[in-house]
């Protein structure tokens, strides 16, 4: 996996021909392409983890364990390089099972961009085992696609004040700029009253913080500071109005662990794309 010469990692989109894998890669070009950074499609193999007999058949045109993950690496960069004509795309294949392959191939991008399921998901899954493993494990930000090209304009970034919601903030504002998108900051506090939703009115130092962070040229941030009774419920309703949801891998409640149960909630609730950084 080569960067550009600039020295800028590339987009790492996982692919293995199915619906969400799909969806993934054509956010991926888009980002890329906007962005000004390669793409590279990555299909995880594992047969040869499991046998030395990967083809071909003689003669049997396009046959063998091998040339059927070309083929589907080829189709992957196919994808991408027609969605968005001029960017630099190449494809890889992996030896290893999805999760630790991809995780092994987090150290050489700038972006982890993945499907909710592969073709091994249980339908009945929102987000599969593999984007939630590459969530708590991954080097860079990962992308879990649901939407190849979401028609809302603000990204929202739930925020409290957390090493990992500042490098949130940070990453959500650079997407912002390459997709075009606004940003919106909301800081939820926990409230045990009855009344679900309580704006608060006073000056915020954990979101005049995320503001300093996010401000970028031509970017318009909003900033929100409420209290409700159920925090990822609050984030999971401002999503559905939003183009996805930047958050950090863990907040001030959840130190010590890999994954936060916000970001769990928001990973397997969420409609829209949600984006995990660490």
């Amino acid at each position: 996996m080569n960067p550009t010469s600039t020295g800028s990692k590339p987009v790492v989109a996982g692919y293995d021909g199915s619906d969400g894998a799909k969806g993934a890669v054509l956010w991926a070009a888009r980002y890329a392409a906007a962005a000004g950074l390669p793409l590279v499609v990555a299909h995880c193999w594992p047969w040869p983890l499991f046998t030395r007999d990967l083809g071909p058949v003689p003669g049997v045109e396009d046959s063998g364990l091998r040339r059927q993950a070309e083929m589907t690496a080829e189709e992957g960069r196919a994808l991408a390089a027609g969605s968005e004509p001029g960017l630099d795309v190449g494809e890889r294949i992996v030896i290893g099972f999805p999760a630790e392959a991809m995780t092994r191939i987090s150290t050489e991008a700038s972006l982890l961009v993945t499907g909710t399921r592969g073709l091994g998901g249980f339908s009945g899954l929102l987000v599969g085992s593999v984007s939630l493993h590459l969530a708590s494990s991954a080097a860079c930000p990962i992308v879990v696609v649901r939407e190849a090209r979401p028609l809302s304009d603000a990204v929202l970034v739930p925020v409290d004040g957390s090493p990992e919601s500042d490098r949130a903030v940070a990453t959500a504002a650079d997407l912002a700029v390459a997709l075009r998108k606004s940003m919106h900051l909301l800081h939820v506090e926990q409230s045990r009253r009855r009344h679900p939703i309580e704006t608060v009115p006073d000056p915020d130092p954990v979101l005049e913080r995320a503001a300093l962070l996010a401000a970028r040229p031509g970017i318009t941030v909003t900033t929100e500071h409420v209290t409700a009774p159920s925090i990822p419920g609050l984030i999971l309703q401002r999503a559905r109005s939003a183009a996805g949801v930047v958050i950090g891998a863990k907040g001030h409640s959840t130190l010590g662990v890999r994954l936060g149960s916000t970001v769990h909630a928001v990973l397997h609730h969420a409609e829209g794309n949600v984006v995990v950084v660490r």
